[in-house]
């Protein structure tokens, strides 16, 4: 009897092991390759990249929520039968990616993006699909301060500002105090990714704002606007003037 039951716990163990490890999976991405993720309603599916990414897009937001901290990008789909495509973006490459929310059974918990060859020693703008362009440019509202460090473009017509936010005091960063005006009108914010929302004196965070070109008018200067008890701004370049 004793011999049975330590057979059954080996064969349940072996089982566990096996479908922990489908759920677990690693893909060297080869080229422009079109890696599919698989997430399902309840789950939280994490796809790892090798470099921090500095910008992610999806293409339905309304079907997939998608956060990133550090090397791990977070996946939660919002509705079940949902496709979109994800683009990651890193300092020297893009990552892409064909997300499916399906049945719980099958999905993936970690996906892990791995290059099959060594990281180039030199990298250009190309390898990543981001045009950078250097803007320093800074603004204070009472005890935070926000500095735009660069601003970017995707070739799928992504607008992107990379900021910092520092503050004197320890305290929580609202998204909701972020605001884009152009011409005195409001502008939407495609998207907004934050390393975190604490900040302190000793721990400053970082960000990423997200804005479509066809939404604005690329001949006008944009304004970033942090309203809080008061609103201070600073102004970015028309992004014609950006890199193409």
């Amino acid at each position: 009897m004793k011999i049975k039951l330590i057979t059954l716990l080996a064969f349940s163990l072996a089982a566990m092991t096996s479908e922990a490890n489908q759920r677990v999976r690693r893909v060297a991405v080869q080229g422009d390759q079109i890696v599919t993720v698989k997430t399902s309603l309840g789950i939280a599916t994490i796809i790892q990249v090798p470099d921090r990414p500095n910008s992610v897009v999806v293409g339905d937001q309304d079907s997939f929520k998608v956060e990133y901290l550090d090397q791990a990008i977070t996946i939660k789909p919002l509705s079940g039968g949902a496709k979109s495509n994800l683009y990651i973006y890193t300092d020297w490459r893009r990552f892409n990616v064909a997300l499916i929310s399906g049945n719980e059974a099958i999905a993936d918990y970690v996906v892990y993006l791995d290059i099959p060859k060594e990281k180039p020693q030199t990298t250009s703008i190309k390898d990543s699909g981001i045009k950078w362009t250097d803007l320093k440019n800074s603004l204070k509202n009472d005890t935070l301060s926000l500095s735009v460090k660069r601003v970017g473009r995707t070739k799928e017509g992504i607008l992107l500002v990379e900021f910092l936010v520092s503050s004197t005091v320890k305290e929580v960063f609202k998204p909701e105090w972020l605001w884009l005006t152009q011409s005195g009108e409001t502008q939407p914010i495609h998207n907004l990714f934050m390393s975190a929302l604490e900040v302190t004196p000793q721990r400053p965070i970082s960000g990423v704002l997200q804005m479509r070109e066809i939404d604005l008018n690329v001949n006008d200067p944009v304004r970033v606007e942090l309203r809080r008890k008061r609103t201070s701004y600073l102004t970015i370049q028309k992004v014609t003037s950006w890199k193409r």
